[in-house]
């Protein structure tokens, strides 16, 4: 099953786009920090965020775009 890794520049980035993710209370996002898969990047950090929720990519994403927090790049991996 396809995984989407949603990879930052920093750390502190991931901590923060989780941070932001976890306040998120009216419509709740399934999300887990992972370490980032070899190979997706040489720019980033090692860490990322897996979202379990594929269908809502779009939405995650644009929420953390909104939060001054965007993604590097949202990847799917098998």
């Amino acid at each position: 099953m396809p995984r989407l890794i949603l990879t930052f520049e920093t750390l502190h980035k991931v901590l923060s786009a989780e941070r932001a993710l976890r306040a998120e209370r009216a419509h709740p996002f399934q999300y887990r920090p992972t370490p980032t898969p070899p190979g997706l990047s040489h720019s980033i950090c090692g860490m990322s965020i897996e979202v379990l929720q594929l269908e809502r990519k779009n939405e995650i994403v644009r929420f953390l775009e909104e939060h001054d927090n965007p993604p590097s790049g949202a990847h799917e991996v098998d």
